[in-house]
């Protein structure tokens, strides 16, 4: 009898393990990623400290004259010289008395005074008597606000010649004395009308309020940091690298377009982090007024995005963290340079504002621009955000498949 075959057990499977969601894969990867990031103290230093401090030394340097103060050394005395410090006294200029002239001077030496006015000695005498004479003005060559201080003296001491010769004038014709003559020409003075300086603003739009002190310094520093800083966080890709943690990720059952999704989201998240960091600081602590909210948010997202492109190409094609900073740093302060992040390019030659205009940042220091100086909306500054869009398409495109190339290889 024919024996029966017997038929083959078919093999036992490993059970399925569980579908990750790729969806929380990426966020899981992007989280890692910025815990790493954030215990890098040389990088939070260039991420909060180091914006705020340039954002006030460059605000507080280069935002105007407001507030002026001079120091005053009255050797009269008297009633002429104590008008004449009166007028030079204003609004924009506030007085300080000093009781010895080399007091003052150390003073404007140290640079805690703008300049300061001596009156001399016998100032009303020499005035009664109708000779000339002269107060001195101390003042550091190289201050800005000595020509404002100097043009205030001026008209003040040309103001109160003009009153001594019309009351020397009357008391000539034997009218009245010249003290009482004097007295009627201060009298008159102060109530003849004066011309008037209207200021009109150089931008058209009325409703612009709060530009101020920082309100150029906070866009450009946050189009800086953001590019710069984004790079160096995207340079630590090539450390990672190195030490093997991209291997690792692909040894896991995600794929490499995830992986790579995780990466990009830590770089962009940083980036936005950065972006709302300057924002907050320039508004909470520095009055400056961010325009349109929709515009702004939009202006903010997308120079993320191209600054995540641009970190993610360069901790790419680098290889090591040393190169990508070697090439990441002089590249972006360069770019900022040219785009006008360190001064206005309005104040240069038009081939040069041409060139800059190269740059991502000249767009969207543009577009910073037209919504805080000029009050636009969204659609004004459609233009800066669409180029902005194809830098930031363009861009990541290459680092997508630069970056794909250098963790499969």
């Amino acid at each position: 009898m024919a024996a029966r075959p017997v038929e083959p057990t078919p093999p036992v499977r490993p059970e399925a393990e569980p579908d990750v969601s790729a969806a929380r894969a990426v966020g899981v990867i992007a989280l890692n990623n910025l815990l790493r990031t954030a215990r890098d103290r040389t990088t939070l230093f260039f991420m909060i400290v180091l914006p705020i401090v340039i954002m006030v030394v460059i605000g507080s340097t280069f935002g105007g004259m407001q507030g002026i103060t001079i120091g005053v050394v009255d050797e009269d005395g008297t009633a002429a010289s104590a008008d004449l410090i009166a007028t030079v006294d204003g609004e924009d200029i506030d007085i300080e008395r000093y009781d010895s002239a080399a007091t003052l001077r150390r003073d404007i030496r140290a640079g805690s005074l703008a300049a300061g006015l001596v009156v001399p000695e016998g100032y009303a005498a020499t005035l009664d008597a109708g000779d000339d004479v002269a107060v001195e003005m101390v003042s550091d060559a190289s201050s800005a606000s000595a020509a404002v201080v100097q043009a205030r003296v001026r008209a003040a001491v040309g103001d109160q010649a003009v009153q001594t010769a019309a009351a020397r004038a009357v008391a000539a014709d034997g009218a009245v004395d010249e003290t009482t003559a004097a007295e009627a020409a201060a009298e008159l003075a102060a109530d003849l009308p004066r011309a008037g300086v209207t200021s009109v603003s150089v931008d058209e739009n009325d409703d612009v309020a709060g530009i101020g002190t920082f309100s150029y310094t906070a866009p450009s520093n946050l189009v800086l940091f953001t590019f710069v800083n984004t790079i160096m966080v995207g340079s630590l890709i090539a450390i990672e690298r190195r030490q093997g943690i991209t291997r690792r990720m692909l040894a896991t059952p995600h794929g490499t377009g995830t992986i790579l999704a995780g990466i990009g989201l830590a770089k962009l998240l940083f980036a936005l982090l950065q972006s709302a960091l300057i924002v907050g600081v320039g508004a909470l602590l520095f009055d400056v007024h961010w325009g349109d909210p929709v515009a702004a948010a939009a202006l903010v997202v997308l120079f993320a995005l191209v600054a995540t492109a641009v970190g993610l190409l360069v901790g790419a094609v680098s290889s090591g963290p040393e190169q990508a900073s070697a090439i990441g740093v002089p590249v972006g302060i360069a770019l900022a340079m040219l785009g006008g992040c360190m001064w206005p390019l309005e104040i240069v030659p038009p081939v040069m504002r041409a060139i800059g205009h190269i740059t991502p940042h000249a767009w969207a220091m543009d577009g910073w621009m037209t919504l805080i100086f000029d009050g636009g909306g969204l659609a004004d500054v459609a233009v800066e955000l669409g180029v902005l869009a194809v830098y930031a398409m363009g861009l990541g495109l290459l680092a997508r498949r630069q970056l794909r190339r250098a963790l499969t290889t």
